[in-house]
């Protein structure tokens, strides 16, 4: 590789591959990928097998090297590792752009996955592989799709808790035929809405329907009670066992067979075996 003639950097770094100890050298070569597998790392260093072997233990019981895969640590090993000082700054950009995005985004439950592998710009094996530690570290928290800091809460402040509650006594006073999705934005806001759905504290079975998941809940489970009975069941039926209209029956139905709980057969819906 080229590189600038008098960098005080690679000079150090050449030195030390020409005149250092085994840990020295592996270290550099480590440095040089800055988060690789071991076997790729001692490849990289020309050590020999047992100068190798030493360096890796040194360098792991030292702290220098941080393993941030499953797996046995051996000089044959394709799980990754990462120079401490390589591993602290992806831990503090990390860190860093979860605080930004909870402060910019308070009634978000976390960070999409996808949104905080492309600002880290990392390949997914190395994402994942962060992603696995600092969880297990128990820094952040998994949301399935997001990822957030340890201790990060939704909070709603006292003008959105007194939309909401006069929201929900609108879906108390009609919760088989509640306010729809639209309804709910204007009443509340669009971003309150979704933390709601994220709280699970609705459930959304069309772009246009909306329920209480105990609503829901109970409107699943009267279903299936019905099916099980009758072995199935029709759509007026939903509508007169709910004294609800088609719009929200419908809706409800199509959400059932979209996820699997219903199969349709003409105009019946049976349970899916």
């Amino acid at each position: 590789r080229r590189h600038k003639r008098f960098d005080r950097t690679v000079l150090k770094s050449l030195e030390s591959l020409a005149q250092g100890t085994p840990a020295e050298v592996l270290l550099e070569a480590a440095l040089g990928l800055s988060i690789a597998s071991i076997k790729d790392i001692v490849r990289q260093s020309r050590l020999e097998d047992a100068d190798a072997e030493s360096a890796l233990k040194e360098l792991l019981e030292t702290g220098q090297l941080i393993i941030i895969e499953n797996g046995e640590p051996t000089i044959t090993s394709d799980i990754l590792v990462a120079p401490l000082s390589r591993w602290n700054v992806l831990y503090e950009k990390t860190m860093q752009f979860l605080e930004t995005y909870h402060k910019d985004f308070p009634l978000r439950r976390g960070v999409p996955r996808e949104e905080l592998k492309s600002k880290l710009k990392l390949t997914p094996r190395v994402f994942n592989a962060l992603i696995k530690k600092l969880i297990a570290d128990n820094t952040i928290t998994d949301q399935a799709t997001s990822v957030a800091k340890v201790g990060h809460e939704i909070k709603f402040n006292g003008q959105e808790q007194a939309k909401i509650q006069t929201l929900m006594r609108k879906f108390e006073a009609n919760p088989f035929s509640p306010p729809s999705v639209k309804e709910c934005q204007e009443e509340v806001g669009e971003q309150v809405v979704n933390a709601l759905i994220e709280l699970n504290e609705f459930m959304v079975v069309s772009s246009d329907v909306i329920f209480r998941k105990q609503d829901y809940d109970l409107m699943v489970a009267e279903i299936r009670k019905t099916i099980e009975q009758n072995e199935k069941i029709t759509l007026a039926e939903v509508r007169d066992l709910f004294k609800t209209s088609r719009k929200y029956a419908q809706a409800l139905l199509e959400h059932l067979d979209t996820n699997g709980i219903t199969i349709r057969d003409g105009d019946f819906r049976k349970l899916r075996k």
